[in-house]
């Protein structure tokens, strides 16, 4: 099995796979949210259901996400 070669993020310098993450996303083709069903025009998009189960913020750049994984600085949300 062939190993996903591993590039560095322009904007932050992290190591991201070929997906990219929220610093530099890839542009994604024809694909739906699996949120809400929206074609995704913008990789950073955000639907009011995605937007509540949001668990993570980065501490460089402020971005939100789902996951760690797609965040230079990943910081677990602590939700009140």
């Amino acid at each position: 099995m062939a190993v996903k070669a591993k590039k560095g993020c322009k904007t932050c310098g992290k190591t991201v796979r070929d997906h990219g993450h929220l610093c530099a996303p890839l542009k994604a083709k024809d694909q739906t949210c699996d949120w809400c069903g929206s074609l995704i025009m913008d990789a950073r998009h955000m639907c009011d259901t995605k937007l509540k189960k949001l668990s993570y913020i980065c501490n460089s750049c402020g971005r939100l996400a789902l996951a760690p994984q797609y965040l230079c600085q990943p910081r677990k949300i602590k939700k009140a």
